[in-house]
């Protein structure tokens, strides 16, 4: 009877180490997994991130290009203004100023 507990008492323990390196083997796995999925996850924020930035950047530059646009074209008009202008005109114009600026020069 002795030894038939001993026996009972020896599978008990046989079963529990089985038990123990299952439990072990299985949170190892468990981890590894989790682990796993963590940096899956870690990519596709990283990718959402970097889809949402250029997206920003984008629109940016769309709008920067809107606001400058009336900008661009006003300087255009002024500068074609400015080329239809006759020589006369222009010729005038700086006999004007070069007389101011001689006056002014002139007069210290």
């Amino acid at each position: 009877m002795a030894k038939e507990a001993l026996e009972k008492v020896r599978q008990a323990e046989e079963k529990a180490r089985e038990i123990t390196k299952e439990a072990s083997q299985k949170s190892r796995d468990i981890r590894r997994d989790a682990e796993a999925r963590a940096d899956e996850r870690y990519k596709e924020i990283m990718n959402m991130a970097a889809k949402e930035t250029e997206a920003l950047r984008e629109k940016a530059r769309l709008e920067g290009e809107q606001e400058a646009k009336p900008i661009l074209e006003s300087g255009k008009a002024k500068a074609e203004e400015l080329s239809a202008l006759d020589d006369k005109v222009l010729e005038d114009a700086v006999n004007i100023i070069l007389e101011r600026i001689v006056k002014a020069d002139g007069n210290r």
